[in-house]
């Protein structure tokens, strides 16, 4: 089954709240900061970017990149 853009853009929407909700608890960040960091992020590109399908994956999976690259300054 082939996704709409709508659709697609819906699922990236849905992971983004989910993502940022885990960058506030893990991290301490108010909800100004943890969205600073999440849209200005290389995941977020790449979740963006619907060739990569990132956005077929659970938001923990894609929130385990965005740790990676807040730790280490890049991607695994």
């Amino acid at each position: 089954m082939k996704l709409t853009a709508g659709q697609i853009e819906f699922m990236i929407e849905e992971l983004s709240s989910e993502i940022i909700q885990m960058l506030m608890e893990e991290w301490g960040c108010d909800m100004t900061q943890a969205m600073d960091i999440y849209y200005n992020s290389d995941t977020f590109d790449r979740l963006s970017n619907p060739a990569t399908g990132l956005y077929y994956q659970s938001a923990g999976y894609v929130y385990d990149f965005l740790k990676k690259e807040i730790t280490t300054g890049r991607i695994a």
